[in-house]
């Protein structure tokens, strides 16, 4: 088991001695709140549950869970969950030595929130989930209640947890994590300058980002392509920046466009990104990937694999931008990376601090991608123009 706590965890592990019903954990990005809640859990688990006891550990999906919690877990755990007898993969359980159990599970299994009760629940990110969800959870749990979650603006923990007397509220930012490399901090105190950001991602305090570019709704999956536009999206990363493949429906007849999320990764090489595409089910020798016109070798390279890559069209982020606008966006819960970039997706502001027509040029690629497979087919001539973006 990793046996190094960072200030966080020691923290709630003294919250915790006061027995209070909800201990809520608003930080800023990479303060470890969510490994130290899940370190505290693994310690608690083993020594004071009996038979049956159940500690629930909810997020907003399954690949959300996978990604953060899960894979945290496995690294507390301190060996691959696959080599543990004690870990169910098909149920996502880890069953404790006395009997006891710790579950993960999202908040869209509706079986599995208006199920059976439980001793502890700890809710991760619970700004992504909806109140009416929350609380069947909540009135299912006799014990401890834990909520993390980014500050980026005022939602129902803030509203209706944080002020009850029950309540132990713990602040942290990447400052409380000891354990973050010297290029892990540079990075993060590299956005300073983003006021906004900063104020919540940085400084772990409550925000409200202004100026958010694209309004936009989660479905569970994809509609029926149907009479739609299909296309998809590339913008090219490697090692600062990911490359982001994000799969395009577009209705004109309705303004629908709806989004899924495929590829998010960085360090990825040009065989990397073609094998990516072949997991996400691109057709080869048909449907358009649209890509950033900057990179015209990655493109040939990637339609030597078979994938008919395109340029996209040339044409001012800013209008292309505005032109989306006039569209209702639909973004599948899965999509991660997207959801977040779309979150914090704001238009920049001048001197005086008023907005432009210019978004901030950061934590931008699936949006960048989002844009490539939208606007080329739509308003795009479709003659290969070079568009630097």
């Amino acid at each position: 088991m990793d046996m190094r706590f960072s200030p966080v965890f020691w923290k709630l592990a003294a919250a915790a001695r006061s027995h209070p019903r909800y201990i809520s954990m608003p930080g800023g990005t990479r303060s470890g709140k969510t490994y130290s809640v899940l370190q505290y859990l693994h310690l608690v688990i083993p020594k004071v549950d009996r038979v049956g006891d159940i500690t629930s550990v909810v997020s907003e999906t399954l690949p959300h869970l996978k990604r953060g919690a899960v894979r945290d877990f496995e690294r507390i755990v301190g060996h691959p969950l696959s080599m543990d007898p004690r870990w169910n993969a098909s149920e996502n359980v880890y069953t404790y030595d006395n009997g006891a159990r710790l579950e993960f599970f999202s908040a869209d299994s509706s079986g599995k929130v208006l199920g059976p009760a439980r001793k502890r629940l700890f809710v991760n990110e619970c700004n992504h989930i909806d109140y009416e969800t929350a609380r069947q959870l909540f009135v299912r749990t006799t014990e401890l209640i834990i909520l993390d979650y980014n500050p980026a603006a005022t939602f129902w923990c803030v509203e209706k947890i944080e002020e009850r007397t029950g309540c132990v509220t713990i602040r942290s930012t990447y400052k409380d994590n000891p354990f973050l490399t010297p290029e892990q901090i540079a990075e993060i105190e590299a956005n300073r300058d983003d006021r906004d950001w900063w104020t919540v991602y940085g400084e772990g305090k409550l925000g409200k980002l202004e100026g958010l570019i694209y309004a936009y709704t989660k479905i569970n999956a994809l509609p029926e392509v149907g009479g739609k536009m299909e296309t998809w999206g590339l913008d090219f990363g490697f090692t600062n920046d990911p490359t982001a493949l994000v799969h395009c429906l577009i209705d004109t007849g309705r303004k629908h466009i709806y989004l899924d999320e495929d590829i998010y990764e960085r360090g990825l090489l040009n065989d990397d990104i073609a094998a990516g595409m072949a997991a996400a089910g691109v057709p080869k020798h048909s449907t358009a990937v649209y890509a950033d016109a900057a990179e015209p070798k990655t493109i040939e390279t990637l339609c030597q694999f078979g994938y008919n890559v395109l340029p996209c069209v040339k044409a001012k982020k800013a209008e292309q931008i505005q032109s989306l606008r006039g569209y209702k966006i639909f973004v599948t819960k899965r999509s991660l990376n997207t959801i977040k970039e779309l979150d914090g997706y704001v238009w920049m502001k001048d001197k005086d601090g008023n907005p432009t027509n210019e978004p901030i040029p950061k934590r931008d690629h699936a949006m960048d991608a989002f844009r490539y497979g939208v606007y080329t087919p739509i308003y795009g001539e479709g003659d290969g123009s070079y568009m630097i973006s």
